[in-house]
């Protein structure tokens, strides 16, 4: 019955533009993937035969989803000229984080422009401490969850918050130039959740995200959309942000720095081992990826990301 109930699941995930509990169920083909195997073998040395069967169809259908974004991608042989600009984003969790670790993170990667959600009054001092290593801040979002703060070496040219899907719902617009090689534009968003009243919500930011990096990308400029976007790369919405945006996926572009890990989660689910990929960066034509990593535990439910990119002129 568990491999029935099993596959019904996976199933019930291939309807995920039908509804957005099925959608829910897409995040989780990791997992449906290792179930199946498991389920395989045990099969297997039970003998029986039918259960190893559909087993291995669960497996087989969710390692077609879950590949192309989990495997290694190629290193760059080439590496490309010009200073390296790095990128932090993390989604802070409140005053959950540990303070003294998110100082260490920052101190330690010394990022050129950082970009952080879910921010607490229990930062400031941390923000405080790091003004001489990132002397521009955005004025902290207070209030509202699903704010985000710019933080970075060199002011920005321009920086707006765009607040076109609501007032709790802003994507950050900021017009960067942190090296003499040149500039970019950086949209920053942390999306709402998946649920019952909030997906078609979540939806459409994303669509006007991708709107929004379309507008810009038609100007000729590079752009990069990092946050905290809600949703797996295994999900059909992912796909059309993909689509959409006319942006990549930094996890499965090759880098000048070879990988020794695929991509694992940035969010957990306290004491069961669940994780999911849902923090992500996106880039255009013209951004090259030198490194990118998932960062050590900072007390919040997310870990960070940390991109070392290169600009072309």
């Amino acid at each position: 019955m568990s491999v029935v109930g099993l596959a019904l699941v996976a199933a019930l995930s291939r309807l995920a533009t039908r509804h957005w509990a099925f959608e829910l169920l897409t995040h989780f083909n990791v997992y449906f993937l290792l179930i199946g195997f498991l389920l395989v073998l045990a099969a297997l040395v039970l003998r029986q035969w039918w259960t190893a069967g559909l087993s291995a169809l669960v497996a087989a259908a969710s390692f077609a989803v879950v590949w192309p974004h989990m495997h290694l991608p190629p290193t760059d042989l080439q590496p490309q000229p010009g200073p390296v600009v790095r990128l932090l984003w993390a989604n802070l969790h409140h005053a959950n984080t540990d303070l003294a670790a998110l100082r260490r993170l920052i101190e330690a990667e010394k990022p050129d422009i950082a970009v952080f959600t879910e921010l607490d009054p229990a930062h400031d001092a941390v923000l405080r401490d790091v003004r001489e290593l990132l002397p521009f801040q955005s004025p902290p979002p207070r209030g509202n969850v699903f704010g985000v703060m710019l933080l970075a070496r060199k002011p920005p040219e321009s920086l707006t918050f765009d607040r076109t899907m609501g007032e709790h719902a802003p994507l950050m617009v900021a017009r960067l130039c942190p090296a003499d090689s040149g500039c970019f534009t950086l949209l920053g968003l942390h999306a709402w959740r998946p649920g019952r009243s909030w997906t078609e919500a979540r939806d459409r930011q994303l669509a006007h995200a991708a709107a929004v990096a379309r507008r810009h990308l038609d100007k000729g400029e590079r752009v990069v959309l990092v946050g905290d976007l809600n949703l797996t790369p295994f999900s059909p919405v992912f796909e059309r942000l993909i689509t959409q945006s006319g942006l990549w996926d930094s996890n499965v572009l090759p880098a000048e720095r070879p990988r020794t890990s695929p991509s694992i989660s940035t969010w957990r689910l306290a004491n069961t081992g669940i994780g999911l990929p849902i923090d992500h960066a996106l880039v255009s034509a013209g951004i090259g990826i030198v490194s990118r990593r998932v960062g050590p535990d900072i007390g919040s439910d997310h870990h960070p990301l940390i991109l070392d990119l290169k600009i072309a002129p």
